[in-house]
């Protein structure tokens, strides 16, 4: 680990010397209380670092000629990542180490039925506009399987969030049926593009949508035209000509 601060805790272990084993936790002004030497500031060192001046402590202080100090993190809470959105265990997350997107996303549960192939990383960043950096990776291939998946290492306080997937669907006599992602000015006939095109039984005339009702939450059924605009969440059916 590269180093501590206030949260983590530490084991102090002295070789042959079992009185000095103490497990503290670093106060929140990074400070710790070692047996024989009392307050000691931590908070930002390397456990080996912090080791070396406990050591030379007891050493400068006469209470061990050559005393063999060790230092081990038992917990970790300063150096955390948090994951919010469509995971099964969203939450905050030690850094222990390092740690991956992928990682993360791997030890919330994985993602949700309906999770978005893409996640959104907010970094603290002073010199970006609003002191944020907004990072987004493609963590999933459900939705575009063309997309090569990203990863990335994490920093202390990123704040990972996987939306909802904004997808519509396609039935009936397409080539291709499923669900697909919202692309930009999204119409029908880009859709039945990317659902492979038409079946040679289909009716360019007897294409319906099917969209909630934002005031009541109903589907509401309706005919569109090629050149209609495509909503997220909508079902789009395709059905066949009349001979």
């Amino acid at each position: 680990m590269a180093s501590v601060g206030p949260g983590d805790t530490l084991y102090l272990t002295v070789y042959g010397q079992p009185e000095l084993a103490a497990q503290v936790t670093i106060d929140v002004q990074g400070r710790i209380v070692v047996p024989f030497l009392g307050e000691m500031a931590v908070g930002g060192e390397a456990p080996s670092a912090i080791a070396k001046r406990i050591a030379d402590g007891l050493r400068q202080r006469g209470y061990l000629n050559d005393p063999q100090v060790a230092i081990e993190v038992i917990r970790v809470r300063s150096r955390m990542a948090s994951i919010l959105g469509n995971v099964s265990k969203p939450g905050r997350y030690p850094i222990e180490g390092s740690l991956t997107l992928l990682e993360l996303v791997a030890q919330a549960g994985g993602l949700k039925d309906g999770a978005d192939d893409v996640a959104v990383v907010l970094r603290k960043d002073l010199q970006a506009q609003g002191g944020q950096q907004r990072l987004e990776r493609t963590i999933g291939n459900r939705y575009l399987p063309s997309r090569p998946i990203e990863d990335l290492e994490l920093q202390a306080g990123d704040v990972v969030y996987v939306p909802q997937a904004k997808v519509f669907y396609i039935y009936g006599e397409v080539t291709r049926a499923g669900a697909y992602p919202m692309e930009p000015e999204l119409n029908i006939m880009r859709a039945l593009s990317l659902a492979g095109g038409l079946t040679q039984r289909a009716s360019e005339r007897r294409i319906s949508v099917s969209r909630p009702d934002p005031q009541t939450g109903e589907q509401r059924k309706r005919r569109v035209n090629l050149d209609d605009p495509v909503a997220p969440g909508d079902v789009i059916y395709v059905d066949e000509r009349f001979f």
